[in-house]
């Protein structure tokens, strides 16, 4: 590894990254989206349905990856990834919609069922 961090901030190699069928990524709900753009490298978020607290990282560490990858799985995110790829209206009030690496590679690896909509 060249660089462990950049301006304080760390470099992933490799960051693999889920997404619900609500859009949101590592953590970071539609209802806090504000959480991806904060000055920590972690926050605290807070499940929107149970109320489970959970920590994440937030964007700048996410998009300061070498390479982000999507595992995405199910027909009940087809839609929701549709929107995102598609930029359908709305797509950026879904977290997964902001990971945008500066310097790095993003790639989408789906299954059959939630590439349908594609």
């Amino acid at each position: 590894v060249k660089n462990v961090n950049k301006d304080g901030i760390p470099i992933f190699d490799l960051m693999i990254l889920g997404m619900g069928d609500d859009g949101h990524t590592a953590s970071i709900f539609p209802n806090n989206i504000e959480l991806w753009n904060s000055n920590n490298l972690c926050e605290v978020a807070k499940h929107p349905v149970t109320g489970q607290n959970r920590i994440t990282m937030t964007g700048k560490v996410i998009n300061n990856s070498n390479k982000i990858v999507f595992l995405v799985t199910g027909k009940n995110k087809s839609k929701v990834l549709r929107k995102i790829i598609k930029k359908e209206d709305g797509y950026l009030t879904l977290p997964s919609s902001l990971v945008k690496p500066i310097n790095g590679e993003l790639y989408f690896y789906l299954d059959k069922n939630a590439a349908e909509k594609l």
